[in-house]
């Protein structure tokens, strides 16, 4: 969902960024739940034709930022990946300071009201991640 949001918001933004996803525990090339476009088509964004990617080597590298869901995430990646200390973020660190919760949950095997829970959280924290990655912003907050 994630991956749908800020594709979509580069684009309108006219910004020529490159998105992708990719999970550690991930299977390749795995469609979306059916929960997840769902919940992303009420966004007016189809995520259908994304495809689950596991995160490797040589996407740690090429990649600029990283982020993950939750800070548990965050801590696997840098312990596979040390060498990604420096551009791995969790995904809402941005806005936690606003008194929002920092983890998002993984809805998966949940019924669609959690997906649309999911979706919301990773929804508000988009804006700042933008910002952040188009930007450099380390504050990336919006205002």
């Amino acid at each position: 969902m994630a991956e749908g949001f800020l594709r979509e918001m580069a684009k309108e933004a006219g910004s020529e960024i490159e998105v992708g996803s990719a999970g550690l525990g991930a299977m390749d090339e795995m469609p979306p739940s059916t929960n997840s476009v769902m919940a992303m088509e009420e966004e007016g964004i189809d995520i259908s034709r994304q495809r689950s990617r596991m995160l490797t080597p040589e996407m740690v590298e090429e990649y600029t930022h990283i982020f993950g869901l939750g800070e548990g995430h965050i801590e696997t990646i840098r312990a596979y990946f040390p060498e990604a200390q420096e551009k791995t973020f969790v995904l809402r660190e941005f806005i936690a300071d606003q008194g929002l919760d920092l983890n998002v949950p993984d809805p998966i095997g949940g019924d669609l009201e959690e997906y649309r829970l999911t979706r919301n959280l990773i929804k508000e924290a988009m804006d700042s991640i933008l910002k952040f990655v188009t930007t450099g912003d380390p504050d990336g907050r919006v205002e």
